[in-house]
């Protein structure tokens, strides 16, 4: 390898770090606006965000147990009933006897699926004002790549997602 080649090598792995280090900062600051729900602020309503994240699932994958949630979410049983303890108490889930299965399954009750479609609604209301400047092959572009980044995610962490169809 002659020095022009190693010069150019470092370099090349140089700027492949600082690429990660920006990507990884970025993630620090969507997770922070994802976690704080900011968009929301410029709402009146807005769900709690486990609510949110049982009603997605349930309403992709089907009815689920407790214990199912729990390993799916990668939460302690406790937490996971705590949060559908809260949605059946606000009428979002409910919980269904299945003679297939000894352990009681949820389900999202239909005020249940009219709130998420009301939440899903007005985050891509708050993503229209958002990507109001960007073109729509940029914000396709994004749409694909972030979805690739959550995908690739899934599959190190070992868990899966399901999508609406």
């Amino acid at each position: 390898m002659t020095a022009g080649s190693h010069d150019s090598a470092a370099e090349s792995a140089d700027q492949g770090q600082a690429i990660l280090d920006s990507i990884a900062y970025e993630v620090v600051l969507i997770t922070r606006y994802a976690v704080q729900n900011l968009p929301a602020i410029k709402r009146e309503t807005i769900m709690d965000r486990s609510a949110l994240i049982l009603l997605a699932r349930l309403h992709s994958q089907g009815p689920m147990t407790v214990n199912e949630l729990a390993e799916a979410f990668g939460l302690n049983v406790s937490t996971v009933h705590r949060q559908l303890k809260a949605a059946i108490a606000n009428d979002l889930i409910e919980t269904i006897n299945a003679p297939e299965n000894p352990a009681k399954l949820h389900r999202p009750t239909g005020a249940g699926v009219d709130a998420l479609e009301q939440e899903l609604a007005a985050r891509r209301d708050d993503l229209k004002k958002i990507y109001a400047d960007w073109s729509e092959e940029e914000i396709k572009t994004f749409a694909r790549l972030i979805r690739k980044h959550n995908t690739s995610l899934e599959a190190y962490l070992e868990m899966p997602w399901p999508r609406p169809e």
